[in-house]
């Protein structure tokens, strides 16, 4: 790879799926860069995309946005790297990217030799590293069960750089990584190349969400970072956009604990010492970073298990009064339910949620202002049980019931609630929650990761 120096990795956007312009995506293009890399996925929208196997993006928005780069890639002979393919980088996730790969490639007349990286692992195998100490707690997270492990329908592995350089290393022009951390996928390349970690993954940090640290901001938008021997500079494809020391430097403290340290599995990197210099082209130069080796080579993994099913209702209240004792008209539709269901037991569990969308339905106890009520709620009722069939009948339940219940003060003889939709209750089915969100410490960085190569 002749880079005369300097690696240059475009990145179109923050996550395949959710578009960008092509206008800012060929402009990218004319710097000739060495490699397009781009994240799918994130466990910000929850655990359910993992349980599921289901996609966090849509098959005709993944095919747009990739269909571009697999070109791109194809005509200049540069690599094309795809980051927790399928937005959780799991089994399911991975082979969808790769069938949504091959009706692009069919129609394209392509035939790239496409690596895919697996990241879900074996749960056996993760019971005989936990008995063995090699699985610690993450910060505020209880320690890790045997049974943990085996009640989740998926787990899977944050791989770093060494698998992805590996499928370069093997000739791959296509690689579709399960489950990454999202910097991997911007730093491999360079890091490959002999370029300085610090540097490389403090840029890769920046740009693996799109041009997110561009004013105005938008990570639906295309980014180039060049990375050089004793800095790295990040250029906004977007003439209406521009990188400023601040935006840049605040992009570095994104989903950080310390604000000063960005943690990887191969090490950390200091950013306290890093410069940021304002170019009059609107791109910014930085250096300074430092990178710091880790003693032992961790691996983040992520579960997820069935927690149950869920129905919803979604409903107003606009009834002054109503308003006013919206809290005992909660508990009383509560009481009802025990009543007539019975309590929620070890054996028969449920859950009822209330979220009231102009007092505290953001932040529910923790909101600080409650004090301050609007003079109309949006109430959504929400019901998690061990069956769908259990979940529907008691959230229709409530939904009745406090339709109309009594409560302190009330005048008239209707309905207490208004309703958007008819049917009034969704059935929403199961329901997941993060089982295992754990590090595991490894000796084999490669080992975790499988590669599979193929030709389409």
């Amino acid at each position: 790879m002749n880079h005369n120096g300097s690696i240059r990795v475009l990145s179109p956007t923050m996550i395949l799926g959710y578009g960008y312009p092509l206008a800012s995506f060929a402009a990218g293009l004319q710097h000739d860069p060495h490699v397009i890399g781009v994240d799918a996925g994130s466990t910000d929208p929850g655990p359910y995309y993992l349980g599921a196997g289901q996609s966090l993006s849509g098959a005709a928005t993944i095919k747009r946005d990739l269909r571009p780069m697999i070109v791109a890639g194809a005509e200049r002979d540069i690599p094309v790297i795809v980051g927790t393919s399928g937005g959780s980088g799991g089994e399911p996730h991975l082979e969808r990217t790769f069938e949504i790969l091959t009706e692009i490639c069919h129609e394209e007349g392509l035939n790239p030799r496409v690596a895919l990286i697996h990241a879900e692992q074996d749960k056996a195998m993760l019971v005989e590293e936990l008995r063995a100490g090699r699985i610690q707690s993450l910060q505020s997270v209880p320690p890790l069960t045997e049974r943990d492990i085996d009640r989740s329908v998926r787990i899977v592995g944050q791989m770093g750089v060494e698998p992805i350089q590996r499928a370069i290393r093997d000739g791959a022009g296509v690689v579709l990584a399960g489950r990454s951390c999202d910097v991997s996928v911007f730093a491999a390349v360079p890091m490959m190349e002999g370029h300085d970690p610090g540097l490389t993954m403090h840029a890769s940090k920046i740009v693996e969400c799109g041009a997110y640290c561009a004013e105005p901001t938008n990570g639906l938008d295309s980014i180039l970072a060049t990375i050089n021997n004793d800095h790295f500079v990040l250029t906004p494809l977007n003439p209406q956009q521009r990188i400023t020391r601040v935006s840049a430097a605040a992009h570095s403290l994104y989903e950080q604990d310390d604000p000063a340290r960005i943690v990887e599995p191969l090490g950390t990197v200091d950013i306290a010492t890093a410069e940021f210099e304002e170019l009059s082209s609107g791109s910014i130069r930085v250096s300074g970073s430092r990178f710091e080796p880790a003693g032992q080579y961790t691996i983040k993994l992520e579960g997820a298990a069935l927690a149950g099913y869920r129905a919803i209702s979604i409903c107003g209240v606009r009834d002054p009064t109503a308003v006013a004792n919206i809290d005992e008209l909660l508990r009383g539709a509560r009481a009802h339910l025990a009543d007539v269901w019975g309590a929620s037991t070890p054996e028969h569990p449920y859950e009822v949620l209330f979220r009231l969308y102009g007092r505290d339905g953001v932040m529910g106890a923790n909101e600080p202002r409650r004090d301050l009520i609007s003079h109309e709620l949006g109430l959504v009722i929400e019901v998690v049980a061990e069956t769908q069939a259990a979940a529907s009948e008691i959230c229709s339940l409530v939904r009745s019931t406090l339709l109309h219940c009594d409560y302190p003060g009330r005048l008239n003889v209707g309905g207490n609630l208004a309703f958007p939709f008819s049917p009034h209750d969704a059935n929403w089915g199961p329901v997941y929650e993060f089982s295992v969100y754990h590090r595991w410490e490894v000796d084999d960085a490669l080992a975790p990761f499988p590669i599979e190569m193929r030709t389409i």
